[in-house]
This record gives structure tokens, sequence and C-alpha cells, in this order.
């Protein structure tokens, strides 16, 4: 695994082992079934480049994308959004297609401003396949692979997953959502249900696994037992 530092001028990427990587390659690692899409964001749609390095983005509306085509005001923390359109189009196919992308912001006069960058997807063509992307009702993801694994918060449970082995459950409040998501987040829980406890580290950064035609928001540490994975996550 290799890890490059990511600041104004370069980007941090993890690069994962195989042909496949993000929240596919994991899913399907885990066998998993993926549907619906995130709760932490607040538009999703299909963003393009314009004029003078404008962001104009055409926002899904349930399975249809609407009609009208609006700015994207790109604030979030070191421009991880405009720098996470940057990493897919460079390795997507149809680099001259719009990508579509997560996250979370407020409508300006003028358009949208992108506070909180979740995740761009270079394969989703449309907004009913994007439903079908994520976990069912998951306000946070994270995963990785070498070795394989993935964390789901649904509003009932946390659930840390590998392949052959039995999901270890925790509870979901301590990865409840922040209305403005800090820097890095550290987050301790404990399995009163199956034993164990797990060390989530969440920083809000740019995070792209260089293959998948997919970018993320932020990059996670895991630490559960003796082992210590890593990987992308959506910001909390």
């Amino acid at each position: 695994m290799r890890l490059f530092p990511y600041s104004s001028g370069a980007r941090r990427e993890w690069r994962p082992r195989g042909q496949a990587g993000g929240m596919a390659a994991t899913a399907l690692a885990l066998g998993l079934t993926l549907s619906t899409g995130v709760l932490a964001a607040d538009y999703r749609g299909f963003a393009s480049p314009g004029p003078l390095g404008v962001i104009l983005f055409q926002a899904c509306q349930g399975k249809d994308a609407a009609r009208n085509v609006t700015k994207i005001e790109d604030v979030t923390p070191d421009a991880a959004m405009s720098a996470g359109l940057e990493a897919v189009r460079e390795i997507m196919l149809g680099a001259g297609r719009p990508i579509y992308v997560e996250f979370r912001g407020n409508p300006t006069g003028k358009g949208v401003k992108a506070t909180h960058f979740v995740r761009a997807v270079g394969t989703l063509e449309t907004c009913a396949a994007a439903l079908d992307s994520l976990p069912p009702r998951a306000p946070f993801w994270a995963g990785g692979q070498d070795p394989t694994w993935q964390l789901v918060v649904n509003p009932g449970e946390a659930r840390f997953e590998r392949p052959g082995e039995k999901p270890v459950r925790f509870p979901a409040t301590p990865f409840a959502l922040s209305a403005k998501p800090a820097a890095k987040r550290t987050i301790d829980a404990w399995s009163p249900t199956d034993g164990g406890t797990v060390r989530v580290e969440v920083t809000a950064e740019m995070c792209s696994d260089g293959r998948s035609e997919t970018a993320y928001g932020a990059k996670a540490t895991v630490r559960y037992g003796s082992t210590t994975y890593e990987g992308c996550a959506t910001p909390l």
C-alpha cells in the first residue's frame, strides 16, 4: 500500500493491489448487495467542467436528472472535491462525460456552495444507477483492500465486515454525523454483542484507490485486534 501526501498541490491516494477497488470491489469480495444512496450527502448529481474553471452541476431528483444546470463553488477543505473530480477524470474511460458526485453544502444565490466532498464515481452514468451504489441507509461507509474490509454504519448499528469472518457489530451512536465534519475524528467503540474494541480514525482529505474511477472525501484507518486496516471513507 502506498500513501501519497495531499496538499493544495498534490493528492493523497490510497492504491490497493488488484484490478478493482473502492466500494464496489469491496462489496463484491464480501458478497454484499448494495442499494440506495448515502445519507451523508446533501447534494447528488453530475458535475462537468465549465469555462474559467467553473464546475457545472446537474442535480439528481430521485432516479432522474434535473433539467437545469447550476454552478458549484468549491469551498471544501483543500479543494477536495475539485481534486477528487480530477483524480477520477484522469483514469475514467469516458473522460469527456460528466462525473457523478455527492457532497454536503448549501444553496447560494448563484448556485451551490460545496462545503464537504463525499465521493465521485466515474462508472455511474445515471441517477438511477447511483441509487444502488451504497449500502442501504448508510450515513457512513469506510472500506479498503489488502486485506479486504468495510465498516458500514446504519441508523441501528455499525458493522465491521471481512471475508470469511463473522461481522462484528457496534453501537451506531459514536459514529453519528456531525453538522460540520472535523478535519480529523477518532472514534472508539466497544461491541457488547460480539466483543472487542475498534478504533476508527477518519481524516478529511481526498482519497482515491487509483483504479476504480472513484474518489472519496476522507481517509480511514481502522484498528481491530492486532490488525490495522487502511482505506477510503465518506466524511464524518
